[in-house]
């Protein structure tokens, strides 16, 4: 099987190392012109997907849709054409639209990055899923497919991102609202403590205890305002957790959550 990689930044670079080790013949296309690249580059985006069986786009979602209209013309009959960049499922489904017929994979990726130890993990869903799903049977990636329409695969990497980076931005909150008031050594082995010690009981908990209890909750962190008010530390996120508990006081139900 050839390869193609349009783009080999960092996630690429881990891509094809691991299938280069597998035997795969992997080629790459990068304007950048990275300094000691894991394969060999190719002077052009077109020369690059000529005869490629596969193809991965993993630059950006502000190019994905120009690169694909430059090669389009130039995949060869029954070559996938894979686009692994995060954007949003209708960038996806235009892409698409661009892509030759049956080709089109819309590739959510989940885990690459290097020193992880984690496999390289992939969602993957549009007309030629399956078919890559074949190409890479006994291969490392993980592939998982998830269906045939373009979008859905990236719908559910952009749920994750919800989570991932709101996680990041409460424990960043909470870091600078304890460094204001000298607490932030306190405040990041408790964060850590509560990391270690979580497991998906408390993900239970959590949703339960909100469905039932919003109005307390509410009056916690109208305190919580009161005590960063008078430390001088405007929050980024308590906005954000007040209006959660307000939709659920005025009825919207918490996904999953036991009523009492």
């Amino acid at each position: 099987m050839k390869l193609t990689i349009l783009g080999l930044g960092e996630d690429a670079s881990v891509i094809a190392s691991e299938l280069v080790k597998q035997g795969v013949d992997v080629v790459a296309f990068d304007p950048a012109r990275p300094k000691n690249p894991v394969v060999t580059l190719v002077d052009s985006a077109e020369a690059a997907v000529a005869d490629a069986d596969v193809i991965f786009s993993l630059n950006s979602a502000n190019s994905s849709i120009r690169l694909a209209q430059q090669v389009a013309a130039h995949i060869k009959p029954g070559a996938i054409f894979c686009d692994l960049n995060t954007g949003t499922p209708s960038l996806k489904k235009r892409l698409a639209e661009i892509a030759p017929a049956g080709s089109f994979v819309d590739a959510a990726l989940m885990h690459a990055s290097a020193g992880t130890g984690k496999k390289v993990s992939l969602l993957v869903s549009g007309a030629g899923a399956k078919r890559m799903i074949e190409l890479f049977e006994g291969l490392s990636l993980d592939i998982t497919h998830v269906s045939d329409v373009p979008g859905d695969a990236a719908a559910r990497k952009q749920i994750r991102t919800i989570l991932e980076k709101g996680i990041a931005a409460v424990t960043i909150d909470t870091l600078w609202a304890a460094k204001s008031m000298g607490l932030e050594n306190w405040a990041i082995e408790e964060i850590k403590r509560e990391f270690e010690t979580s497991s998906s009981a408390t993900i239970q908990r959590l949703l339960d205890d909100t469905q039932q209890h919003p109005k307390r909750h509410s009056v916690e962190m109208a305190d919580v305002v009161e005590m960063l008010t008078e430390a001088g530390q405007e929050s980024t996120m308590v906005r954000g957790v007040e209006l959660t508990l307000s939709r659920v006081i005025h009825g919207v139900r918490v996904p999953f959550a036991e009523l009492d």
